[in-house]
């Protein structure tokens, strides 16, 4: 494909006018200030009037929970949890996930997102959704356990996760059937401290380092989350528990990490562990604000995730890029504590990078082909003095008209190439409505 006379947000985060990109296979071929030799057959997009940028990578949701949007409103974190959310999953199918999945497929796709990282349960039919509907995912079951004498190797959820694993291993996600060309990779999830052991945490760890897996974990989500952990480990905050078991000897993506103290910040640095920043869910849940410009000025590693449709009620991350800006400087009191080119960075490259994607997240020549063109013929969208912050501040999700990812258009003009979007809805709420009636 070669996109002709378009605005680009580059590798540097800098805006390049009147350019041609060309994408051979899954990457980006050329990138120049001058049309190329045209290639026959190739389709020609006229780029006047839009920007391309790369596409988001959203690495931290629970897809599935586009089921439950909207259900248990207005109540706090652990309330919400175990009044609402954990019986109403108890009753969840393969099949329900499957559907549900494939809903917030293509919410994601149409917003922007070229992959995400999701923490959930029946991963394999997570993953043939996400596969079907042209999404790359980072995908973990959110094991867990109370049982003191619990071993690891004999659960559902770790089962699960290793024979994910091998579907990678064998090709299934990847169209050359290589495992390193997958759409879809297995991290190992860990719920969150207060719900689990000591003894189940440690196994954990060493069950991460023999898979060589990223870990997928919450962190220091709510203060009252944080604070009982301190009780119940001598005085130990998640990150300093998390570290005495092993849990940074792996790569981490750590969710949330509303309330890290200036140790957990010096662990997870010194780790290379990412913190993922979710501000919609954070404030729909009443759980506090994030720090992150000071998590940055100490060199943490932060990256943007939407949390589930339950506790965000979407998965647009153009929406959560302009609350994470919003924040920062309202609550700094700076008004320019985050850059709109640091908002980008956070929301596509250092989530690649939290995924382990080498060569994505950025338009570069011989890198992935992972990006989306928004339409900036709009009143919201002009004059175009400034285009990072109009991306950032201005922008809105319908704004985008194009999402290819690996070089393949799954999303154009409204139109979805994998999903059929009527039967999609028609039986996630057949699901829906199918367990609502049991509870």
């Amino acid at each position: 494909m070669l996109f002709k006379n378009i605005k680009i947000v580059d590798g540097n985060y800098e805006v390049q006018e009147g350019m041609f990109v060309r994408t051979e296979g899954s990457v980006i071929s050329y990138i120049g200030s001058s049309c190329p030799e045209p290639v026959e057959g190739e389709d020609i997009y006229d780029g006047t009037g839009k920007v391309m940028m790369p596409a988001f990578y959203n690495v931290h949701c629970h897809v599935p929970m586009t089921i439950l949007r909207g259900y248990g409103d207005g109540l706090p974190l652990q309330q919400w949890l175990f009044d609402k959310i954990f019986p109403f999953e108890a009753k969840l199918t393969g099949e329900a996930v499957y559907w549900s999945t494939k809903l917030g497929a293509m919410e994601l796709i149409a917003s922007g997102s070229a992959s995400i990282s999701d923490m959930y349960f029946y991963i394999s039919d997570m993953a043939r959704a996400l596969d079907e509907s042209g999404m790359k995912a980072n995908l973990c079951h959110g094991i867990s356990s109370f049982d003191p004498e619990v071993k690891v190797r004999e659960l559902k959820g770790y089962l699960d996760t290793i024979a994910l694993q091998e579907e990678v291993d064998a090709g299934s996600f990847s169209d050359t059937g290589l495992a390193a060309d997958s759409r879809i990779r297995v991290d190992m999830g860990l719920h969150a401290e207060y719900t689990t052991t000591e003894n189940f945490v440690r196994q954990i760890a060493e069950a991460a380092e023999e898979t060589g897996m990223t870990v997928h974990v919450h962190i220091s989500e709510t203060e009252s989350e944080h604070n009982e952990c301190k009780e119940r480990h001598d005085g130990r905050t998640p990150v300093r528990y998390f570290s005495d078991c092993g849990i940074f000897r792996s790569p981490v993506m750590a969710a949330h990490c509303v309330w890290l103290e200036d140790e957990d910040v010096e662990i997870m640095k010194a780790a290379g562990a990412v913190a993922v920043h979710n501000p919609s869910s954070n404030l729909k849940l009443g759980s506090g604000i994030a720090p992150v410009s000071a998590y940055l000025k100490k060199g943490l590693k932060v990256a943007l995730g939407t949390d589930g449709a339950s506790s965000n009620n979407n998965l647009n991350m153009m929406e959560e890029m302009h609350m994470a800006a919003m924040i920062a400087r309202g609550s700094s009191r700076d008004a320019n504590a985050i850059s709109a080119a640091d908002i980008i960075r956070m929301a596509t490259y250092e989530g690649a990078q939290a995924q382990r994607r080498e060569r994505c997240g950025k338009l570069c020549e011989g890198w992935k082909a992972d990006l989306i063109v928004i339409d900036t013929n709009k009143a919201h969208l002009q004059p175009d003095f400034n285009t990072l912050s109009n991306i950032v501040f201005s922008a809105q999700s319908s704004d985008i008209v194009l999402n290819m990812i690996d070089g393949r258009v799954v999303y154009r003009d409204g139109e979805f190439t994998f999903i059929d979007h009527e039967k999609v809805i028609y039986e996630a709420n057949r699901h829906f409505r199918k367990i609502l009636s049991v509870l």
